[in-house]
């Protein structure tokens, strides 16, 4: 049994790579299976909110929302009609999406990531998003030979994706799209620039082909903006039974959306000057200053911080080990790890620093630095950037300085 497919009652014909913004909620038929957590309940902004069912939302009311219907709890174990699939009063299903026979896709946020959202913890670190550097596609394998590279400004790179169905039924008509994005704590489409999509089929859970990985046809060549240091973010959808659903680029509520905003430094390429004679052989200080824009604030203050985070606590690294479980060990602090204070998007950075600072609108941006010295080899320093509102993180940044 499938889903019945219907047009979207604005009249907009399913535009815009098949989802309107007209907030009907066409395509994001499912209850909150991601795995049925109830995270905040209420009005998580972001339109028009169907007359019943659960809302994964934001404590600040004007941040779009994730809107899911509600089970009957037919499934599993009840008879069902063709009736119990379409839309019912008060946007009610007759059972949890896994339990439907539906595809349900996502990109996973980190390594033991089951599909349910919000996502604990960071979820700017998707495994899931994984590059081939210095390469263009129409010469990259299938899949990348080594996991864990970071791209090369001004040099062709390869993007692929991961991409997982967990559902009981087949998705045929699977739709990737590859972003980048200016280095920024929150994203949305003003800053999100495309650079190709692809298309792949995957089977239903159990089955050989429930995920597979993606290559993007059309090369990423970063600019030498910031070093190259721009975000990754794919969405992927399913053209007929699992469409992209809102929020339409939150990686933290929407399981479709994978982000990468990671930068790694390494080797002796951390230093930016030459040694001075007399100089102790690990200064100057590892890295120039890397700028991050912070908004869309969506109408409230937003609180920025940087804070270390050991190299176990990132499990994107096993990527970069490319054994499980093995981690860079954790590199002694030297220095200090600063923000500085917020200044116009475009208009360079201030003096001083600091570990916190207080961002008020969306034109900010503040600058990460830090006096550490470069760690020995197989040590790391990670540092994580975050921005968040009344307490809840909506978007970050890591940064890794490898020995």
């Amino acid at each position: 049994m499938t889903e019945e497919r219907r047009e979207c009652r604005c009249g907009c014909h399913r535009h815009e790579h098949h989802r309107c913004d007209c907030a009907c909620h066409h395509g994001d038929r499912e209850h909150c299976h991601d795995h049925d957590h109830d995270h905040g309940k209420g009005d998580g902004g972001g339109g028009h909110k169907p007359p019943d069912g659960t809302t994964i939302g934001w404590k600040n009311p004007n941040r779009p929302g994730r809107h899911c219907g509600t089970s009957t709890g037919q499934v599993p174990g009840g008879r069902l009609t063709p009736g119990d699939f379409k839309p019912q009063p008060g946007n009610q299903w007759p059972g949890q999406r896994g339990d439907l026979y539906l595809p349900f896709l996502f990109l996973r946020a980190n390594a033991g990531d089951l599909g349910a959202r919000p996502v604990v913890g960071p979820f700017w670190e998707s495994p899931d998003i994984l590059l081939l550097a210095g390469v263009e596609p129409s010469t990259a394998p299938p899949v990348p030979p080594e996991l864990g590279q970071t791209a090369l400004a001004g040099k062709p790179n390869t993007v692929y994706a991961h991409v997982w169905n967990f559902g009981l039924a087949a998705a045929p008509n699977v739709v990737v799209e590859f972003y980048w994005c200016d280095p920024s704590l929150g994203i949305g489409p003003l800053g999100a620039h495309l650079i190709g999509y692809a298309s792949v089929a995957l089977g239903a859970r159990g089955s050989a082909r429930a995920h597979a990985v993606v290559k993007c046809p059309t090369a990423w060549v970063p600019t030498f903006v910031n070093g190259g240091h721009e975000c990754l973010l794919v969405r992927v959808w399913e053209e007929t039974s699992d469409g992209l659903g809102t929020p339409a680029w939150d990686a933290a509520l929407n399981r479709h959306i994978g982000q990468r905003n990671i930068h790694v430094a390494a080797g002796a390429g951390l230093h930016a000057t030459a040694r001075l004679t007399g100089e102790p052989l690990l200064l100057p200080t590892p890295m120039a200053p890397l700028t991050l824009k912070v908004g869309p604030l969506y109408g409230e203050p937003a609180q920025v911080q940087v804070a270390r985070a050991a190299p176990h606590e990132m499990p994107w690294l096993q990527l970069r080990t490319g054994t499980r479980g093995q981690f860079p060990a954790q590199a002694a602090p030297t220095g200090t790890a600063l923000l500085s204070p917020p200044t116009t998007i475009g208009g360079g950075t201030s003096n001083g620093g600091a570990a916190e600072h207080q961002v008020t609108g969306d034109d900010q941006q503040i600058a990460f630095t830090t006096s550490d010295k470069a760690p020995g080899p197989g040590e790391a320093h990670v540092y994580r950037v975050t921005a968040s509102q009344q307490g809840q993180v909506f978007g970050g940044y890591t940064v890794v300085l490898l020995g």
